[in-house]
């Protein structure tokens, strides 16, 4: 250490000189900052850092850790065998040094404050857990961000993160130890998490890497730079130009998380980098979209959600379809296909124990081409049949050549088929859908399109699967639960609900998106197809053609009108009387027909209601919109009264007009003018019906506002009490996570501490297994003898001359110790212990000269511990 503290004397007055004869041309620069954070399965970490760490490069090193406060911690000593830096602790008011590691205290904070440490006592009122390292990489945020770097290391918990977010967004560059070097990942992958990394690499390459960022500063900082999100646009617009993926649905911390991923295993220093070489280099673009689609599955997935599915579902569906119908089943993001196979399997099952022979098929999707190519061919490993049992094994699979291959007729019954479920439309009539973690790669946006799929293509009391940790989102009201740990719902509506982002623009596009879709994405048609729906198409128009062209020709002047007052269509000059320029929503006859006909096309209304099918004319008068009035005849003739919809044609005919008179000469009806008195009394007598039933309606109305106003109070006094029973909950579940994250912090100090006593303990051992090879090379023999003549250790010269073994210990000297033929040991040895004084004697014993010394000693550093009395035997030689 005295070495250390006159290198650094002799470094800093140097450096002093140096800032003496360049200050007056240049200001002074801020001493390069490393704040290093570690907890559990810390240490080693930091020792392979300081063993590559450069001496003098004038940095100043900050290591900040989850701290005992009832231990010392040794972290400087063990440390100082690694580094010739000079290391310290930190107390209040010390300023930033260079060539130095400073440690920190326990049961204490520490910020960095106008260049000089200040340090402050955990206080009781304080939150939990303490977050030493984020409190101290929050504080340099407002330094210097070109000499500032943060470094996080091994420990479990989330301590660092938020600290190295703000270090991040100020500028500053993060650095994190690779999740698969660290003892305890946590904390390295909560930061990779919240994305606030510059780089992954291994505890003893940082150093270097430092020393590239503090010369070049860190990576796309520079001006002329593309920006972080820019190029990630750029990259997922090169993943779907090549392979028709839109993966801006995925959350966009799993996309980044896996193109950083990519990035750093090419050794791309920044995203630009990256998205050059993908640009140009189409294996590395494939290489990325295998990693971005996770292809995670396997036979019989999760055991118990299977069971489940069988127990609720599969078997339900074997007893109660019939015959005719088959089972249709469609399996989205199915990947290699083993989830395919492990549902037909378990359908194939449920069959055959019920003795019962249903036709199904399971049509199986994904987006990715090659793992359908793999799940069509239906060859797998034995590895992959782990959890496959021997009997269904043995059923369903014929094995050839170290392979297992679906069995045929199985294999037949699933169509495997390239399908996108966000952007495709989805499977029709569907008994069962088995979607198991994809949700949960997806933004909520995507999730809610998926699920308004999953109900479009249900039928009623189908049944839907997701994975354990998915959830139905705002479209829960669709279903009932039936397995909630498995997320096992039944559809028990009707609804068909489409998401509008579907809808907008081309597939697999944000919302709002209204590109065209570009032609090698659009899907292949069978000619067949095509040539039939162009053949339906062509007849369908010519028969509207034809029709239109008949009804101009033979239809009379007329409006066609249900019996509920809706306008379907007017012909001829019945075009005159409707109006549907100030209302082209609601075609009814009180909106759009002269308010003149109202009173006649409202007798025939109820004349039809009340099945009364004879045509009736009237005499009507109507002002028109020039001021003239004009006198017209009505006929209403009652046409279909079988359909659900019952209609009745309106013929207008003005008087004077000879053509609509033909039509009316050939219905044959007499135009009454008197029957207005019965008219208006079968209109009264329909009033007074509808009066009657609006106040029963009314009464019903108060009674049934009545009890929601009495649900109403109920239902919010019940809300009152779960608001109250909810913010109980909740204080309860923040006391239960900071006593949560307090038993983590303990849980890193004691791993800290674990750590420390097991390297005291390696050097003890080395310590001892030194002594007893000086002892060895000295041919001396030791005993050590407490006050009671017991004995405590032996050397080994001394157990393999007298024949001594490891359970003589805490054994009398007088019974197992050493006979020589010219003292008597335990004599001699009390005797020292009652004088106090160093007794000594020499004689011969089998050949050897020997002589025994007895010295006595207090084990207590003070002199106030138990005594010991050592007999020290020279001259013995080591047996033949």
């Amino acid at each position: 250490m005295c070495y250390q503290w006159m290198r650094y004397k002799a470094m800093s007055g140097w450096r002093m000189a140096q800032a003496g004869q360049s200050e007056r041309s240049a200001p002074e620069r801020p001493i390069p900052l490393i704040a290093i954070g570690a907890s559990a399965g810390g240490l080693e970490p930091l020792e392979a850092f300081f063993q590559a760490a450069p001496e003098a490069e004038g940095w100043c090193f900050v290591v900040v850790q989850h701290l005992s406060p009832d231990y010392r911690s040794m972290m400087d000593e063990l440390l100082g065998r690694k580094s010739r830096l000079r290391i310290r602790h930190i107390d209040d008011g010390a300023g930033v040094e260079p060539d130095t590691i400073f440690l920190n205290r326990p049961n204490m904070m520490v910020e960095l404050v106008d260049g000089v440490f200040r340090t402050s006592d955990y206080q009781t009122g304080d939150r939990l857990p303490h977050l030493p390292i984020d409190r101290f990489f929050q504080s340099l945020a407002a330094r210097a961000a070109d000499r500032t770097v943060a470094v996080v290391l091994s420990g479990s918990g989330a301590d660092g993160t938020r600290g190295a977010v703000a270090l991040h967004a100020a500028g500053a560059a993060v650095l994190v130890q690779s999740p698969s070097e660290a003892t305890f990942s946590s904390m390295p992958r909560s930061v990779l998490t919240a994305g606030a990394v510059d780089r992954v690499l291994g505890a003893a390459d940082m150093p270097a890497a430092i020393r590239d960022i503090l010369q070049n500063g860190r990576p796309g900082s520079g001006g002329g730079t593309e920006e972080p999100d820019t190029a990630q646009q750029a990259i997922l617009h090169l993943l779907e130009a090549q392979h028709h993926v839109d993966f801006s649905a995925y959350k966009p911390i799993n996309v980044q998380r896996r193109i950083e991923r990519r990035q750093h295993l090419r050794g791309m220093t920044s995203l630009a980098e990256y998205r050059e070489l993908l640009a140009s280099n189409q294996a590395a673009l494939d290489e990325l979209y295998q990693d971005l689609l996770i292809g995670v599955t396997e036979f019989y997935r999760d055991p118990e959600s299977i069971a489940a599915l069988r127990a609720e579902v599969l078997d339900k569906l074997v007893r109660d379809s019939d015959d005719e119908t088959p089972l249709r089943i469609w399996v989205p993001a199915c990947a290699s296909g083993e989830e395919a196979y492990t549902i037909a399997i378990e359908l194939s099952e449920a069959m055959r124990q019920a003795d019962v022979r249903r036709r199904f098929r399971i049509i199986a999707t994904d987006v990715h081409r090659r793992s359908i190519d793999i799940a069509s061919a239906g060859v797998y490993s034995e590895a992959a049949l782990t959890k496959v049992p021997l009997e269904i094994r043995d059923r369903y699979f014929l094995h050839h050549r170290g392979q297992f291959i679906v069995e045929p007729t199985l294999r037949q019954k699933i169509i495997f088929s390239v399908h996108d479920a966000m952007s495709d439309p989805p499977f029709m009539h569907l008994d069962l859908i088995s979607c198991r973690n994809l949700l949960i790669y997806l933004n909520d946006q995507a999730q809610d399109r998926v699920i308004s799929m999953f109900l479009f293509g249900l039928r009623r009391d189908g049944f839907l699967l997701l994975g354990p940790s998915e959830c139905l989102g705002r479209y829960a009201q669709e279903f009932r639960v039936i397995d909630g740990r498995w997320r096992l719902f039944q559809k028990v509506s009707n609804n068909r609900i489409i998401d509008r982002s579907l809808l907008a623009g081309r597939r697999g596009a944000g919302p709002g998106a209204e590109a065209p879709l570009p032609e090698e994405r659009t899907a292949p048609v069978r000619p067949n197809t095509v040539v039939g729906d162009i053949a339906e198409l062509r007849n369908r128009d010519t028969l509207i053609k034809s029709y239109d062209a008949l009804l101009k020709r033979y239809a009379p002047s007329s409006i066609l009108v249900t019996a509920d007052g809706a306008v379907l269509s007017w012909f001829g000059a019945a075009g005159a009387f409707v109006d549907t320029m100030n209302n082209l929503a609601d075609w009814t006859v009180e909106d759009i027909v002269h308010p003149g006909l109202h009173f006649t096309i409202n007798v025939g209304m109820e004349k039809l209601r009340q099945g009364q099918l004879e045509t009736h004319v009237r005499r009507v008068g109507l002002d028109m919109a020039n001021g003239t009035r004009r006198t017209c005849t009505v006929q209403v003739e009652p046409l279909d009264q079988f359909s659900k919809t019952r209609l009745m044609l309106v013929c207008v005919r003005p008087e004077g007009d000879d053509t609509a008179g033909e039509g009316a000469a050939a219905a044959g009806a007499p135009v009454d003018t008197g029957a207005a008195g019965e008219d208006a009394t079968l209109l009264t007598r329909r009033i007074q019906e509808m009066e009657r039933d609006l106040r029963l309606t009314e009464e019903t109305l108060q009674h049934v506002t009545a009890r929601l106003e009495a649900s109403g109070e109920e239902l919010q006094a019940a809300n009152e009490e779960l608001q109250a029973s909810n913010e109980e909950l909740q204080a309860s579940n923040e006391e239960l996570q900071s006593a949560n994250e307090e038993l983590h912090a303990v849980n890193d100090e004691l791993v800290s501490l674990t750590t420390e006593h097991e390297h005291k303990i390696a050097m003890l051992s080395e310590l001892n297994r030194n002594m007893d090879l000086v002892l060895r090379v000295l041919d001396v023999g030791v005993v050590v003898l407490d006050a009671d003549l017991r004995i405590k250790r032996f050397s080994d010269l001394i157990g393999r001359r007298f024949l001594l073994q490891a359970h003589d210990t805490d054994r009398p000297l007088n019974v197992v110790g050493p006979r020589l033929d010219f003292v008597d040991l335990t004599e001699l040895a009390a005797t020292a212990l009652a004088s106090g004084e160093r007794q000594s004697v020499t004689g011969a014993h089998g050949g050897d000269r020997i002589t025994v010394s007895v010295h006595v000693f207090s084990a207590g550093e003070d002199g106030d511990g138990d005594t010991r009395a050592v007999l020290v035997f020279r001259g013995l030689s080591a047996p033949g």
